[in-house]
């Protein structure tokens, strides 16, 4: 037997249990190093090198490998690096964790931990990357803080979207026409035009749209994105590309569907495996708790509106529906100029977002979000070379300006926000120096000087429903509230909307409130011959005003050596420093929180063996994770529940990561990655409050009763020792792809892709059922190509088992501690035509 043949059959028959996240053996050809494996180009570290050159972390892929494996969204970037986990959150929301390190919460006065890059543009608000996905020549993804070349918010790393650049003298393009189950139809299109010898344009457009993957109509999308782009070429040495692009998201976001909820131990405990102290998890009933079901199913309204909410402790009424209506539209810039003493990069940019979102995911009756975002940058780069050292200089500028409102509504708990400004300054000054201390020994010295200025100004004002009567949990048991059958928080996005919304009648003797103040505390109704279960309740609003600023000043660095041993095997190790800017939370006594820091050794190798077509690169690394911002819900400076973003943790982050891709002929190619990750919280508490001393608070942590006040326990919740949030211990990611040709002169690509990530905590309170379990998803696709190269046409199935993927978990403490949970798609299966024209 053929020994090629023989080892690609087991090769093969070893990865195809495993394997995702493949490169794909297009008909078109990408660079080689002469054979075997294509070459990638990337200006990660702000130069076009190699991408076996760069002494960095950083996993690539092309815009057509991006195709292949269905990257549309921020979310599709978990496949090409098995670091990164990006997932829905609420509305129009996108969380992304690198090894642990990120935020379940972004919203208007917090910041991403990833910087979010679009053709050399820092996005402020990670919402604004609809457009980014959209004729795209490459991404890469930056792993680990990068706090020199990129600054503030790059502590979990970076992501840079490079979209494809006009060329000059040419007229071609391509249209794409897909459709998949659940309504899903694509269209896409990308001309190249020239206009003169020395200026040429590139227009791309692109639509999706589908009617949701739950079975209430949930988690539906309508995208429509848009791009130009205009290069031009002064001289040899002069170049200017200039982009605008515009987009909007409508549809209606993923919506989570209802696991259960923690109850009193009534007559005992029944042993489920998701029982804590205190409570019982009494899970929901299977057409309701089944993934992708949502809250909006019949049987999903008819659970939930049984749960009581607290402290009204009354009758849970439905969700509101959801809705996304956002918009985004941009300008950018990028000046080349090549002089005798170095080459200078000018980057402005300027880009505005409006956002209008109602969402309940993951626990609100409805949430609602109206922003406007303007943002101004400017980068200016000079590079040069002086004898053995090369030279990266430059600073950068960021402005920032957002206002609007937000109502977060818990039926017992709303709270109004009105942001008048918030708004950032943000200027940086960086110097990158790497010596040649001989042709194969380099030393690397980079240091960035940032001070960045954040103004908020706005006022919360907080609804508060609560029950003061006790009545017994069962014949002969405790006391606990109850006042079943009394009104619920109205829905609205302003104090005067909600307060509109509010049944005279359920006021003291149908009197109004005023706009703006503290309401005094009187019984709702208190009018003769209420209902003892109205006349039970109280109604506060309570306003806190802030005009804050804050400033903080910050030099981040990075030392690093790199070795050639050979002229394809590089070893290199670095140490670098990351911070995330600080901000605020519209909560009294929770005004502010401070910038978090996380400090990186990383010891890597990048190898290319056997003429280039084995390549394997590793990397070790080990992070401490400082001040980490976590945001939650606590107690507020008045004692009352809220949600706020503290400073409260501290994480030891270790592991190991290989990748390995093999083209064993030239017409098959195999990949695999394996990342072993250990991500423990040394240090991570906060305070929690209950309504009495019979209730605990659900959680998974450890809890102490710190203080009472006035019958009410005031709790320490103590998570350290915990395995860090989304940091699956295990990750494996492997994939092969094979080119076939045939006689008539069509050819085709079979791929085949697994992954594997183990158990791994995806919610906050570390309960049993934010516990995701381990999973492999497989997926695979064919691409056959026209003889001319002018069509083809591919057929894919995703998620092939249609596994249920937990994405993210959440106890609505305030909804009768339900616990919610989305989840990421299910398995979907398309085609897609394109057509070349040149």
């Amino acid at each position: 037997m053929n020994k090629s043949y023989l080892r690609s059959c087991i090769l093969t028959a070893c990865l195809a249990p495993l394997a995702i996240s493949a490169q794909t053996a297009e008909k078109t050809t990408e660079p080689k190093a002469d054979s075997g494996i294509e070459l990638i180009t990337v200006t990660a570290l702000r130069k076009t090198e190699s991408l076996q050159d760069v002494a960095v972390p950083i996993d690539a892929a092309t815009g057509k490998e991006l195709s292949r494996i269905g990257v549309t969204d921020a979310t599709g970037l978990n496949k090409i690096s098995p670091a990164l986990n990006v997932v829905s959150g609420g509305g129009s929301n996108t969380v992304f964790f690198v090894r642990g390190v990120g935020n379940f919460a972004v919203n208007a006065y917090t910041d991403a931990a990833l910087a979010f890059n679009v053709d050399g543009v820092f996005l402020g608000r990670p919402t604004a990357t609809t457009a980014s996905f959209l004729d795209v020549e490459r991404i890469e993804v930056l792993k680990g803080p990068q706090g020199t070349l990129y600054g503030r918010n790059a502590t979990a790393g970076a992501i840079n979207v490079i979209s494809t650049k006009p060329e000059l003298g040419e007229t071609f393009g391509n249209i794409s026409i897909g459709a998949a189950n659940y309504g899903t139809i694509t269209a896409s299109g990308a001309v190249n035009l020239p206009i003169s010898d020395d200026w040429a344009a590139r227009f791309a457009i692109g639509k999706t749209k589908n009617d949701g993957y739950n079975d209430d109509g949930t988690a539906a999308t309508d995208d429509t994105a848009f791009r130009a782009r205009l290069f031009g070429e002064f001289s040899e040495d002069v170049n200017l590309t200039v982009t605008a692009d515009y987009s909007t998201t409508k549809g209606n976001g993923n919506s989570p569907s209802f696991e259960g909820s923690y109850g009193f131990p009534l007559q005992g405990s029944n042993n489920h495996p998701k029982n804590i102290p205190g409570y019982n998890f009494n899970p929901a009933p299977d057409n309701v708790s089944a993934p992708h079901t949502g809250p909006g199913t019949p049987a999903a309204v008819e659970y939930y509106t049984g749960q009581i909410t607290s402290p009204a402790f009354t009758s849970i009424t439905p969700l509101y529906d959801p809705y996304i209506d956002n918009e985004y539209m941009g300008v950018s810039a990028e000046l080349n100029v090549a002089t005798s003493l170095g080459d200078l990069t000018i980057i402005p940019a300027y880009r505005e977002n409006t956002v209008d979102v109602l969402f309940n995911n993951p626990a609100f009756q409805a949430a609602i979000n109206q922003e406007n975002h303007q943002q101004s940058s400017l980068e200016a780069r000079f590079s040069t070379t002086v004898g053995a050292l090369d030279l990266i200089m430059g600073g950068f500028y960021f402005d920032e300006k957002v206002d609007g409102l937000a109502s977060f509504n818990q039926y017992s708990l709303q709270s109004t926000q009105d942001i008048e400004n918030s708004s950032t300054k943000s200027t940086a000054f960086f110097v990158h120096g790497k010596y040649h201390i001989s042709d194969d020994l380099r030393l690397v010295g980079a240091v960035r000087w940032t001070k960045d200025k954040k103004e908020f100004k706005g006022q919360a004002d907080v609804f508060l429903n609560l029950c003061i009567r006790d009545l017994p949990a069962y014949p002969g048991g405790p006391e606990i509230p109850n006042c079943d059958g009394a009104p619920v928080i109205p829905v609205g996005a302003t104090v005067a909307e909600t307060i509109a919304s509010i049944d005279p009648a359920d006021l003291p003797e149908g009197a109004p409130i005023a706009n703006r103040g503290p309401v005094p505390y009187g019984q709702i109704p208190l009018f003769p011959g209420a209902p003892d279960n109205l006349r039970a309740n109280l109604l506060f609003i309570n306003q806190t005003q802030i005009d804050r600023v804050q400033e903080n000043d910050e030099i981040t660095y990075r030392a690093a050596i790199e070795y050639d041993i050979a002229d394809s095997n590089l070893l290199y190790t670095s140490y670098e420093t990351g911070y995330r800017s600080g901000g605020f939370s519209p909560t009294a006594g929770r005004e502010e929180f401070l910038p978090e820091y996380i400090n990186a050794w990383t010891f890597g190798s990048k190898n290319r063996f056997l003429d280039n077509y084995l390549q394997i690169n590793a990397e070790a690394f080990i992070w401490d994770y400082e001040d980490q911002q976590a945001s939650h819900f606590g107690i507020d400076g008045n004692g009352n529940s809220a949600f706020f973003t503290e400073n409260i943790g501290q994480s030891s982050i270790k592991g190991v990561e290989v990748d390995i891709l093999y083209q064993l002929t030239e017409a098959t190619r195999i990949k695999g990655n394996i990342q072993y990750l250990k991500n423990e919280i040394e240090e991570f508490s906060y305070l929690q409050k209950t309504p009495d001393e019979a209730v605990n608070v659900v959680t998974g942590c450890d809890t102490t009763v710190i203080s009472m006040t006035d019958g009410e326990p005031t709790y320490n919740v103590n998570c350290s020792g915990k395995e860090g949030r989304n940091s699956p211990s295990l990750s494996l990611t492997a994939s092969i792809n094979h080119y076939l040709e045939f006689n008539n002169g069509y050819s085709a690509s079979v791929s085949f892709d697994a992954r594997y990530r183990d158990e791994r905590w995806v919610g906050f309170d570390f309960l049993p059922s934010q516990r995701a379990e381990d999973v492999i998803t497989l997926d695979t696709s064919m691409q056959l190509f026209s003889a001319n190269d002018k069509w083809s046409i591919l057929a894919y199935v995703r998620n092939i088992t249609d596994e249920e993927i937990k994405a993210t978990s959440q106890l609505f403490a305030n909804g009768g501690n339900t616990m919610v949970s989305t989840y990421e798609k299910p398995r979907t299966y398309g085609i897609t035509f394109k057509y070349d024209f040149y």
